[in-house]
């Protein structure tokens, strides 16, 4: 407790990622040096297609929404009517070409 030595964290991890290395050479395995630019199989940040399947759930909802849209609601109404946001009916709205004869 008081006066006993506390081992220092930083050499404890560096001796342990030593120890690591050296049984993965011993192994047979080889240290590769790659590129600094040159990406690995891990898919970055924002890669994953959660963008293009909300894209598509808007995509299904434009036939209804430009018909809605023609009937003279706006997004706030069309919102209420399907049931989703009004920030996403302007979304797809704005996707897809389609103006509101109301006010938004």
């Amino acid at each position: 407790m008081i006066g006993e030595s506390v081992p220092d964290q930083h050499k404890q991890a560096i001796a342990q990622l030593s120890a690591q290395i050296d049984h993965f050479i011993a192994t047979g395995h080889r240290i590769q040096q790659i590129d600094q630019g040159v990406s690995a199989n891990a898919p970055l940040l924002g890669t994953t297609n959660h963008l293009e399947t909300l894209k598509a759930k808007r995509a299904k909802r434009v036939p209804r929404i430009r018909a809605l849209a023609k009937a003279g609601l706006n997004a706030r109404q069309i919102g209420m009517k399907l049931g989703v946001d009004t920030r996403t009916v302007a979304l797809t709205a704005r996707e897809h070409d389609i103006t509101f004869t109301a006010a938004t």
